[in-house]
């Protein structure tokens, strides 16, 4: 179950289920016990349990008792043992017993008929819901098989001859409302700090330059050796000199032009490392 948030009012603070209370108290409304006794209200009104009972003072076992004692009262036609400000009946409260390993000796008081009611909301999923793990119409539908007097999505009650107590749109309001309270119980999450991403050195971008500016004078200055060699050694004709001394320059020119092509290819694969 979610913890109540703190910050809280010291009123909200104090109330383990704070959180779910929209639903706890919307419940109390749809099966009619906040207009009577609450907590310590039977089916009926008194009607099959010899009048007003003080509940919340009874052990588990005088409740399983009491409850007894309703389902064999022949008025009852429902042959139901509801009671308690969320109308529990017997045969819930003996399974809740036995899965939350109660004694029996326990106090049926309003923390209790909270925490069992608690208990069946998240039975039915409501903490999968706020986790994000279940549809709210899912949802909803669970709780109306739960509680007879809430509506399934056709604003209907789930069992023959049971009226819904409130509507679909009250049932969607007091859940947003546990689903706000939720949220602001929970840890705010630090937005994690990119890593930085490695980059190719600009220095890749000089060294580049330098290496072609360097095979562009090489070439040149072989072209120009060439034409030497050729002219006083080899003893050839200008027109064989002109064609070495062009052939180095051409030949520095597209080191050259070979340099500044590598260049930009580094700054684009730069430019993409970065951008990925």
């Amino acid at each position: 179950m979610t913890n109540v948030p703190n910050g809280a009012a010291t009123a909200a603070a104090r109330d383990k289920y704070w959180v779910y209370r929209p639903m706890l108290d919307l419940i109390g409304k749809s099966e009619g016990t906040d207009k009577g006794r609450g907590y310590n209200e039977t089916l009926g009104y008194g009607a099959y349990t010899g009048g007003d009972q003080d509940l919340v003072s009874m052990t588990l076992d005088q409740i399983d008792a009491l409850q007894t004692k309703m389902l064999n009262n022949r008025k009852n036609k429902l042959r139901s043992s509801a009671l308690g400000r969320y109308q529990i009946i017997r045969t819930t409260l003996r399974t809740m017993r036995q899965q939350l390993v109660l004694t029996g000796r326990e106090k049926f008081d309003a923390e209790m008929q909270d925490q069992l009611a608690c208990y069946l909301l998240g039975q039915r999923g409501i903490d999968k819901w706020l986790a994000g793990r279940l549809k709210l119409d899912t949802l909803i539908g669970n709780l109306a098989q739960e509680w007879a007097s809430i509506p399934r999505l056709d604003g209907k009650g789930h069992y023959a001859g049971q009226n819904a107590g409130v509507s679909l749109s009250q049932v969607k309001a007091a859940l947003a409302d546990v689903a706000q309270r939720h949220a602001q119980g929970q840890p705010k999450v630090e937005v994690a700090v990119e890593v930085e991403k490695p980059t190719v050195p600009t220095s890749v971008d000089r060294e580049v330059k330098q290496k072609t500016t360097w095979l562009t004078w090489l070439f040149g200055l072989l072209g120009l050796s060439s034409a030497g060699v050729s002219k006083f050694l080899l003893e050839a004709d200008w027109t064989t000199v002109a064609v070495l001394v062009g052939g180095g320059i051409a030949a520095g020119v597209l080191s050259l032009a070979a340099g500044v092509w590598i260049v930009r290819r580094v700054k684009a694969i730069r430019s993409e490392w970065e951008a990925a």
